[in-house]
């Protein structure tokens, strides 16, 4: 790297940028930037601003990123109380950008000690581990016993297996008949997957069978969704597809005419219509996918060239009826693929639905919650009307200032948390008090999209969401990207950027109409 283009990298401008303590700000960290270190500076720069400890919450990833940050914290506020005044000074300067007056680094000595004696340490912690403070702290307000357990991964895994056995051994009535039709679609290993994949959307599906009354109203709602007539299914399409009414059979006796007239492929085609058009009514039910060849494709989508052109100059209007024909039979296979989907989705909603009572059961009779249920329980605490208002005031008064870590990481209903505990940040009388603050960093390329169901499309709308309700309140979200990397070297990077400028590799990992990968 030449002397000029060294001279030009500042990273120090954006990481002063990112942790200036008076605004909000979304960073987008790329791997290497310095961000454990923006996250630091920023708590650091919250409490020389005046900050009480106590009042700062920041939310990491994992509890290894949150000890990090506490023994850099520490061990910076450590430093600070016995630096001599001129390095203290200069450490100070080095943070804010600014030279500190006399009070500033009197403010800075005595941090080390107010954080010690703040009333119940500086919450840096993991989302779970948030909740599950919450939780042990309103837990009749979430209609949980108090004394309540924490059921590990192990734990939690071996409790789910026993509720998957006890279903397989005893599926009743209902579940019975869902449970084979299921076990038919999947293999053995898909299916304990599939189990799997329930349970950790068992918030999503409770929610679902609550709003619409029960898993039965549930699969109907699927039902209207897909545009099916109650109790319709593919034989009963396909009967009424087949039926004289339902098709212009001078046309196509015609159209078959005229392709037993041409060429080899029109003479293959034809017969096939007029074959298809001489059965019975039920038999041609039964053959309608083998009379669908005629018109499409092994992809399912019409064939190209119906009838060649020497034959229907022969037969004008050949084509006319074989297209119009084609359009009708494509639709009636999507209709019977959309049945299709409505009785394996309603055949796994039940099984989910059977699968997740099951677990819940045995969790409430052992007063047991695991990881997933300590987001969804204050999730659900804190939009429970009545008393989320009660337990937000409670929580009001204790935190100003809300840090995320590995924002890209998160999954939607941690972000309900996040977002029900800001949500008096920049409204109403909230707005008007102390200044108070988000802020997020992550970088959307190096999620784990597949790990606790981070999901893309959420880190974008919560960006989208903070970004609309800080304008309203006449405030401003600073966006900040930290792009100079301390981890490798600018012909690795470029060679990297060089990559992901072809569309085919960037699909998938960004936003086709977003900035270049940098």
């Amino acid at each position: 790297m030449s002397a000029s283009s060294s001279q030009s990298l500042k990273p120090e401008i954006d990481q002063r940028n990112a942790s200036d303590p008076a605004v909000s700000a979304w960073v987008a960290a790329s791997a290497g930037t310095g961000k454990t270190k923006v996250l630091t500076d920023r708590v650091l720069r919250l409490m020389l601003d005046g900050t009480a400890p106590e009042k700062i919450l920041c939310i990491t990833f994992t509890k290894a990123a949150a000890a990090e940050m506490a023994i850099r914290i520490g061990d910076t506020l450590g430093g600070w109380a016995t630096m001599e005044d001129g390095a203290l000074s200069l450490a100070l300067e080095e943070l804010t950008g600014e030279r500190p007056d006399r009070a500033t680094e009197d403010r800075a000595r005595r941090l080390f000690a107010q954080v010690l004696e703040a009333p119940g340490g500086m919450k840096i912690q993991t989302i779970h581990a948030l909740c599950q403070s919450l939780l042990r702290r309103f837990p009749l307000e979430a209609g949980l016993p108090p004394h309540f357990d924490l059921l590990d991964e192990r734990s939690s895994a071996e409790l789910l297996a026993e509720s998957r056995q006890r279903i397989l051994r005893d599926p009743g009535l209902f579940v019975g008949p869902a449970l084979a039709e299921v076990a038919g679609l999947v293999n053995a290993d898909a299916f304990g997957e599939l189990m799997g994949v329930l349970s950790r959307e068992r918030g999503q599906l409770t929610r679902l069978c609550a709003e619409h009354g029960g898993v039965e109203a549930l699969i109907e709602a699927v039902r209207e969704h897909l545009g099916l007539g109650p109790d319709e299914d593919r034989a009963e399409i396909l009967a009424v597809s087949s039926a004289e009414s339902a098709f212009d059979r001078v046309a196509l006796t015609g159209a078959a005419e005229a392709l037993l007239d041409g060429s080899t492929t029109d003479v293959g085609r034809g017969g096939t219509i007029a074959d298809w058009l001489g059965m019975e009514e039920g038999r041609r039910a039964d053959r309608f996918e083998d009379y669908a060849v005629a018109y499409l494709t092994a992809d399912g989508t019409i064939r190209k060239t119906l009838v060649t052109k020497k034959t229907e100059a022969a037969y004008p209007g050949t084509a006319e009826a074989l297209a119009a024909e084609a359009e009708r039979v494509l639709a009636v296979l999507e209709r019977c693929r959309a049945a299709e989907v409505l009785h394996a989705t309603g055949a796994l909603l039940t099984v989910g639905t059977a699968l997740v009572e099951a677990y819940e059961t045995e969790k409430r009779r052992r007063a047991q919650l695991d990881y997933d249920d300590l987001i969804l329980r204050t999730a659900d605490l804190l939009r429970r009307p009545g008393i989320a208002p009660w337990v937000l005031y409670k929580l009001d008064g204790g935190i100003d200032h809300i840090l995320i870590d590995e924002a890209q990481d998160t999954n939607p209903e941690q972000w309900q948390v996040v977002a029900a505990l800001s949500d008096e940040f920049f409204a109403g009388s909230g707005a008007g008090d102390a200044e108070r603050t988000v802020f997020v960093v992550g970088d959307e390329k190096q999620s784990i999209f597949s790990f606790q169901r981070a999901d893309p499309a959420e880190f974008a709308r919560m960006r989208s969401l903070y970004d609309t309700r800080i304008a309203e309140a006449e405030k401003a979200l600073r966006e900040v990207a930290l792009t100079i990397s301390f981890r490798s070297t600018a012909a690795v990077l470029d060679a990297v950027d060089a990559i992901f400028s072809r569309a085919e590799v960037r699909d998938g990992l960004a936003d086709a109409d977003g900035p270049p990968i940098r």
